[in-house]
């Protein structure tokens, strides 16, 4: 499974090009102010910047660069110094979702409300997390593998009624069957199951894979999931979107009542990182169960979100399906 080959000769031709990258970030660190470059491509590449929101946060509210879609658009329009959405030139080639972001006000599609209907009761509204660990610590398992240690399920039923059930493997052993045995068991045989992304059906296809016993409930399960991701992004906008359909960008502007400001854990990142401080640190008691409880905050909030959104959408449908919404700038 292993090899040995010697580098050497690669790593010696570039340890001068480090020795001079080093200096460099030696002497920005020294410095009195942050370095002046301009916010551009090069910050998501090849991964997030932490600094973007500060580098960012004079930009105008219709800044150029919250144009969804691919950014070579975008870069094109700033060397034409284009600062602003509202800026692009008239015949400027965007796609569907772009002009909906050009022309900043709220629609509503006329197939929203029958997508809406089409969802079978009880409906669940499902999200999952995961870890993903450099060194793998379970047999069979890879590096960076996402492995599923929690799960929120808020279940509405027909009369209305919405329950909450939830699973976190709070131990520092493998958990992908336990996780995978409590799921099944929430999920049952009926009714719609809503996700946010294609994230969960990823998950459960792998686990299928790797327990054959779970195949046939997953292949069951895999049929009945139903993504609002798209359904969002086909059918429905709102200015305060700022181009993003990420679950953190749509809540506050579908439903300003519900977000993320009052929780301790606010993003996936963060859940990972936390969780990997909860199960594989020596961390106290104590500590242990105040990660726990913000773990389960944060999953929860996500599937009420779900619940919450669709709620606010069905009856945005029914008011004003195939419309724009007047007043909404």
């Amino acid at each position: 499974l292993f090899s040995v080959e010697n580098v050497s000769e690669a790593v010696t031709a570039r340890r001068v090009l480090v020795l001079e990258r080093l200096a460099a970030m030696k002497a920005m660190l020294l410095g009195a102010a942050a370095p002046m470059i301009e916010p551009d491509q090069h910050c998501h590449t090849p991964y997030e910047c932490p600094f973007w929101a500060h580098c960012t946060k004079d930009k105008p509210p219709r800044w150029i660069y919250h144009l969804p879609g691919k950014k070579d658009l975008v870069s094109q329009l700033v060397r034409q110094r284009v600062t602003t959405i509202d800026d692009i030139p008239e015949g400027t080639r965007l796609s569907d979702a772009q002009q909906k972001v050009k022309n900043n006000v709220e629609w509503v599609s006329s197939e929203l409300g029958s997508l809406l209907r089409s969802l079978r009761y009880p409906i669940h509204h499902l999200d999952a997390e995961t870890v993903m660990l450099a060194v793998p610590r379970f047999p069979f398992t890879r590096p960076y593998q996402a492995l599923p240690v929690q799960w929120s399920n808020h279940i509405e039923l027909e009369s209305g009624e919405v329950v909450h059930q939830e699973f976190l493997h709070a131990e520092a052993s493998e958990p992908r069957r336990r996780w995978a045995e409590a799921l099944i068991e929430s999920l049952g045989n009926s009714g719609s199951i809503l996700v946010y992304s294609a994230y969960e059906a990823g998950l459960i296809r792998q686990l299928a894979d790797t327990f054959p016993e779970f195949k046939s409930a997953f292949q069951e399960i895999g049929k009945r999931l139903w993504d609002l991701l798209p359904v969002i992004k086909d059918h429905y906008y709102h200015p305060a979107f700022n181009g993003s359909y990420s679950i953190k960008s749509v809540l506050p502007a579908v439903v300003p009542s519900l977000g993320y400001g009052d929780l301790a854990i606010q993003e996936g990142g963060h859940a990972a990182a936390e969780y990997y401080r909860m199960v594989f640190v020596e961390t106290d008691w104590v500590e242990r169960e105040v990660i726990r409880e913000a773990l389960l905050r944060y999953c929860a909030r996500d599937t009420l979100a779900m619940v919450e959104l669709r709620r606010v959408l069905r009856g945005k449908a029914e008011c004003h399906g195939g419309e724009k919404v007047t007043g909404v700038m």
